[in-house]
């Protein structure tokens, strides 16, 4: 709640001014723990409308830490992206599992979810509040999968149809999912 405090605050007081945050670092980012922690905040900065943030690196070895970015961006190892265009969408254990999700002005019917299993054990999560049709491509980033990896990265975890307000997909234990749906 501290970043929408912020924002009334500001808009209170100077309208159109924008809110950003300098030099931060969960930690972390030499363990899966990282990747998580770093993903949550950028989708909590791109849910709340934060207008910057500057990621401070602690060390030379934050693979972990920038694997979270790529699950934003570049997470096909190309230059898929996360959407332009935020929107709700809610996760069917919310307390274990984070969504966000995205749409992309540029590509009509391509919606983006991150999904950010926070717990120790796998879920079956359904997702709902946008309506999706198509195929999820999905990209996934788990201490098994960055295991030998550097830079850790998002890798191929195989494709779904998905179709109408919700859809449903597995996550394993302590993982970040991007769901490329088009």
């Amino acid at each position: 709640k501290m970043l929408p405090r912020l924002q009334a605050k500001i808009a209170a007081a100077n309208p159109g001014m924008k809110l950003s945050i300098s030099e931060y670092n969960n930690g972390g980012c030499q363990h899966i723990a990282g990747t998580l922690a770093q993903a949550d905040n950028l989708g909590i900065f791109g849910a709340q409308g934060l207008y910057a943030a500057n990621y401070w690196p602690l060390n030379n070895n934050e693979t972990y830490c920038y694997a979270a970015f790529r699950a934003f961006r570049g997470f096909d190892g190309a230059s898929a992206t996360f959407g332009d265009t935020a929107v709700q969408a809610t996760s069917s254990n919310v307390p274990a599992v984070a969504a966000y999700a995205s749409i992309d002005s540029t590509h009509a019917g391509r919606a983006v979810f991150v999904a950010i299993n926070r717990s120790t054990a796998a879920h079956q999560v359904a997702f709902s509040g946008l309506t999706v049709s198509g195929t999820a491509h999905l990209w996934r980033i788990s201490a098994a999968s960055a295991s030998g990896q550097n830079p850790v990265h998002p890798v191929a975890a195989g494709t779904q149809a998905v179709s109408g307000t919700s859809f449903s997909v597995s996550l394993p234990a302590l993982s970040v999912t991007t769901i490329d749906v088009y």
